[in-house]
């Protein structure tokens, strides 16, 4: 799982990632180098015409769903790993400004492989589409991959600035889990953001 908190500043909304996990292990099972117990995420609403609705890696298409904070600032992809989640509060692709968040997770005990662990694979150069709801395809192309402790400080930490920012050029961030896989309450020590600009 990936965490939020918002706040109202000066009547624009903002939101500062906190560290989560990404799922938790039951403590009736045999631990897994995988994660379970994948908690829902809080669905929502989007009238907006360039929501994303489809993600596309190497001729691979991921439905997207819109999803939102739930009261705890906590940002949950979908619980089928071939899904993944579009932050509502982020920016829109195609906007030509701020930050397109989309997550997924990287995987599940019961699923197997979801659809963003090739998020971590993705080489500098690489093309994402991201399709809208009125049709739209919008081209990235990667320019960085962030493997980042959920725990870490400095230069190991996870890059919250960026991926909160609603001004300043559009960049799109795919986000999952990675790094070794520790357990709860974390699930993955790190997380995985892809950085992508528009072509």
């Amino acid at each position: 799982m990936i965490a939020f908190r918002t706040a109202a500043l000066a009547a624009v909304a903002a939101a500062s990632l906190l560290v989560a996990g990404c799922a938790e292990q039951s403590a009736t099972t045999e631990p897994t180098q995988a994660q379970q117990s994948l908690h829902a995420p809080i669905r929502a609403a989007s009238n907006e015409p360039s929501a994303p609705v489809a993600v596309m890696i190497d001729g691979q298409s991921a439905p997207t769903d819109a999803v939102a904070t739930d009261a705890e600032g906590t940002l949950l992809p979908p619980t089928d790993v071939s899904r993944l989640g579009w932050w509502v509060d982020s920016s829109l692709p195609g906007s030509g400004a701020g930050t397109v968040v989309v997550v997924g997770h990287v995987d599940d005990a019961d699923q197997g492989v979801g659809y963003a662990a090739r998020f971590a694979h993705l080489p500098a150069g690489d093309t994402v589409d991201v399709r809208t709801a009125n049709g739209r395809r919008v081209e990235y192309r990667v320019t960085r991959v962030v493997d980042a402790q959920k725990d870490g400080t400095g230069a190991d930490a996870v890059p919250f600035d960026e991926l909160n920012r609603q001004t300043g050029p559009e960049t799109l961030a795919l986000v999952t889990c990675g790094g070794p896989f520790i357990g709860p309450p974390l699930g993955y020590r790190d997380n995985i953001i892809v950085f992508a600009t528009p072509i």
